[in-house]
């Protein structure tokens, strides 16, 4: 009993003895992984990844691609310290990192080391969830095991905080040295990444598994500075390490971190210096402005030569050296020097340029930076120094010349910051030169300043066609540019000849070819239209990976009912943009056309920022729409407003929800919102403006909408239909004539019949004789028939007359059975003598009558005949 009594006030005493969590321990803890409840970390999966101890391992696996998880040693916190670590990972065909988080105070504070399956490691520092990097990705120190490149490796890391400073060990060899005070303290975590999916042929569980196999801490104040000293300032470092890390920071733009390091790696008097460690060192400290130690460094790397990569690239640092101290003279003798070992480098010409610009011998420095150009015509920047040279020589021909070549590399590299520095220049020089006016007009179209595009457009082609002797060809982008100029402001009609021309100057260009197929599509919604299938399949034929070909392709064959067509094209748009709305949307389409519009909906459903546009809520309104659901649409239509509110087809779209909802007053509040009408947007005005009783308006909306567009087909028809109401048959026949020029696809076409149907019911009656039932369409008001003399009976089909009495009309074939003594036509039904009283029917006869005299035959030579 006594000794049972002892075991439990010896208990209570450890636990009252038990540190607080929060304070920071001084201990040695080696991780037990073989007991679970010894292991300290919060074994648990979630979402993301699972966690789990497996052959004395802590094994972490992600379930998702692109993302990180931890697992979190909670009891402790800890500020000095060292971490010895045995991980092995596994990137199950990915690519993945693994490693250790430190002084963690919460997901959005922590620092962290990591390695990675393509043999590299970081550092980096997350404060505030905002990340830092420290290290970037860095080459990691040899393996003694020889562990591939890439792939599953194992590796021992050591990481040892020592207040501010960082030392990071890989496999027992150093790997970096770095400081950083942002966080003293803090807990610890085995932490696993996925940057890349595993290859789809493997479908593992999960993307990346890592198994954290030894954990020891040392955080004893004692044995961490003993394990700091060991490594600070030590000779053995590999200096290869030390030049791997300079590397890096020299990347980051840690210049002087990254000369200590290579400046350390030489402190060893064995330590032969690599020409291309004098070459970074050099370059490094030219950055730094330290420039008596960058020409010792940079004088030290050429003695390997011209014939060896450093050696060339030192002949250029030397050159540059020279130049930002300003020794022009000597820089002139050492580059003429320089180029006729290396005579195809276009940094040697230039640097020759510049001393010729400094010291005013300009056709001296326009030459060299002419062989600079020469030598990299992948290089605007030579050619503009030499447009430069050109100007202050006085020669203006050539300067605006090597001005348009420049302007033309930094267009073709989508350079418009140097591009729109050229641009005053260029229309200084080129005020009347096409070429000079279509360059500014295509660096306008780039920055989106639209009104500027389109004048130096016009004024490029005015210029073109005014040039002296042959004239130049056109430009196919030009010509091209002016079209999505002209789609923009919605006249796609317009645009279509401009895109047919620029896809004919270039008939090889997929997107020439894939817009023009786009905007028959757009423009006619016939997708069965030949010269739209041939613009399409040409784009697929020249573009066959082409995510926006695909998705155009499968909108084509969703409108054609090919839905199994759609589903293939869409699955390889997935495959180059990924799952970007536009797809969606046609997914959302066509799960609608198989009789799902839940699913459909489903797939249009976004959420935070997947749909930033509001491309997927406006399908989802029009899928609604089509169901015949409008008050739901309504719904979507104003959430893809709230995302674009100053979007005309959303607009629109929704204006037209409420007019199926007989809601013309909102609709009409709703366009008026239009920030720039469109045919498309005078066109629903006009359609509320005639529901409401504004037949002017509606008028004048659709006049202005064919203004902008005169083969704009919907206002044609709207039109037609408002002088229908207003039985304005003359100006409804001129709106048919206009409708007959244009190619009209089935639903047009059916509406164009009724117009005409219309038409002739409003100008026109039908008689029908009484008898036989044949009919004979007259005018209403027609011109009084002029007299006549008939010698010779009508045909059958033509009418007899009318009967006074009972109104019945007949045909002459009719009337010939009911004749009375004198031959005359009469009722069957009265037997009254049936007249010729209407005006219309007697202009049927004397139609017929002029129609059967010969012409040219005097009254008395037809009374002979008859």
């Amino acid at each position: 009993m006594l000794g049972f009594l002892k075991k439990i006030f010896s208990f209570h005493r450890l636990r009252q003895e038990r540190p607080d969590a929060d304070t920071l321990i001084e201990e040695r803890w080696d991780a037990d992984f073989s007991k679970p409840l010894q292991a300290r970390f919060d074994i648990k999966s979630e979402n993301s990844h699972d966690a789990y101890i497996q052959n004395k391992s802590l094994v972490l696996g992600l379930k998702k691609n692109n993302c990180i998880a931890w697992i979190m040693d909670p009891l402790y916190r800890y500020g000095d310290l060292v971490l010895d670590a045995r991980i092995t990972l596994e990137p199950l065909g990915g690519y993945a990192a693994a490693g250790l988080m430190f002084r963690v105070i919460d997901e959005g504070t922590f620092y962290s080391a990591l390695f990675s399956s393509k043999g590299y490691f970081r550092v980096d520092v997350v404060r505030n969830n905002a990340p830092q990097t420290l290290a970037g990705w860095t080459e990691l120190p040899p393996d003694p095991q020889g562990t591939p490149v890439e792939g599953s490796r194992t590796a021992a890391l050591t990481v040892i905080a020592y207040g501010d400073h960082l030392q990071l060990l890989i496999n027992g060899c150093w790997a970096a040295e770095l400081r950083d005070a942002a966080i003293p303290a803090g807990r610890i975590c085995f932490c696993l990444a996925s940057y890349e999916a595993p290859l789809p042929q493997e479908s593992p569980p999960y993307s990346a598994r890592a198994s954290l196999e030894s954990l020891s801490i040392e955080s004893r104040i004692e044995e961490v500075n003993a394990r700091y000293e060991t490594w600070a300032d030590n000779p053995g470092i590999d200096p290869h390490s030390r030049f791997r890390l300079a590397e890096t920071f020299t990347a980051m733009g840690q210049l002087r971190a990254a000369l200590a390091q290579i400046e350390k790696a030489w402190e060893s008097p064995e330590v032969k210096r690599e020409p291309r460690e004098l070459l970074l060192a050099g370059r490094l400290a030219l950055a730094l402005e330290l420039t008596g130690e960058a020409e010792g460094y940079i004088n030290a790397c050429l003695e390997a030569g011209p014939d060896t990569p450093p050696g060339r690239e030192g002949a250029v640092e030397k050159a540059k050296l020279l130049y930002m101290t300003e020794r022009f003279e000597e820089l002139r003798r050492y580059g003429e020097e320089a180029v006729k070992m290396l005579p195809r480098n276009g940094e040697l010409w230039t640097f020759l340029g510049h001393a010729a610009l400094h010291m005013a011998r300009y056709e001296e420095a326009a030459r060299y930076y002419d062989l600079s150009f020469e030598s990299d015509s992948e290089n605007g920047l030579p050619a503009k120094n030499a447009a430069n040279a050109y100007e202050l020589a006085g020669r203006q021909a050539e300067a605006l010349d090597r001005y348009l070549r420049a302007g033309r590399v930094f267009l073709s590299q989508g350079n418009y910051e140097d591009l729109g520095a050229l641009i005053p220049r260029l229309l200084s020089l080129g005020k009347e030169n096409w070429e000079a006016r279509a360059l500014a007009g295509k660096w306008a179209f780039g920055i989106e300043d639209w009104a500027m595009a389109a004048k130096e457009f016009s004024r490029a082609e005015r210029l073109r066609k005014k040039t002296p002797g042959p004239l130049p060809p056109e430009d196919p982008a030009l010509v091209f540019l002016r079209g999505l100029l002209l789609l923009q402001e919605g006249k796609r009609a317009k645009a279509l000849p401009l895109l047919e021309k620029a896809a004919a100057l270039e008939p090889d260009y997929a997107l020439f070819r894939f817009r023009l197929a786009e905007t028959r599509f757009l423009l006619r919604g016939d997708p069965r239209d030949p010269k739209f299938l041939a613009d399409l399949e040409a784009a697929l034929a020249l573009a066959p990976e082409d995510g926006w070909v695909r998705n155009l392709a499968a909108q084509a064959a969703l409108s054609r009912g090919g839905l199994d067509e759609a589903a293939e094209h869409l699955e390889k748009a997935a495959q180059s943009l990924g799952e970007v709305p536009a797809i969606r949307v046609n997914r959302g389409v066509m799960y609608y056309l198989r009789g799902s519009l839940d699913k459909a909906l489903e797939v249009l459903s976004a959420e935070g920022d997947e749909d930033p546009e509001g491309v997927m809520a406006n399908c989802g309104g029009n899928l609604l729409v089509r169901a015949g659901r409008y008050e739901e649409a309504d719904r979507y239509y104003r959430k893809a407003l709230s995302l674009n509110p100053d979007n005309i087809e959303y607009l629109c779209n929704r204006a037209a929800g409420l007019i199926e909802l007989g809601a013309y007053g909102e609709a009409d509040t709703i366009l008026t919102r239009v920030p720039v009408p469109t045919p498309a947007v005078l066109d629903l005005i006009a359609f509320v403006a005639a529901k409401k009783g504004e037949y002017p308006r509606a008028e004048a909306a659709s006049q202005a909408a064919l203004a902008l567009d005169s083969h704009y087909v919907p206002s044609l028809l709207s039109l037609g239909w408002i002088y229908r109401i207003q039985s304005r048959w003359d100006d409804l026949r001129g709106i048919i004539s206009l409708l007959d020029r244009e190619v009209l696809n089935e639903e047009y076409s059916a509406r164009r019949d009724d117009l005409v149907r219309r038409l002739e019911e409003g100008v026109s009656r039908l008689i029908t004789c009484a008898t036989c039932g044949r009919s004979w369409r007259v005018l209403r008001s027609p011109d009084p028939a002029p007299p006549i003399r008939l010698f010779a009976m009508p045909p059958d089909e033509l009418p007899a007359g009318t009967c006074p009495q009972c109104g019945g009309t007949y045909c002459i074939g009719c009337g010939k059975e009911h004749l009375d003594g004198d031959n005359r036509f009469v009722c069957p039904q009265c037997g009254k003598t049936l007249k010729l009283i209407d005006e219309g029917l007697k202009r049927l006869i004397y139609d017929w009558a002029a129609g059967a005299i010969p012409q040219g035959k005097d009254e008395k030579t037809q009374d002979e005949e008859a």
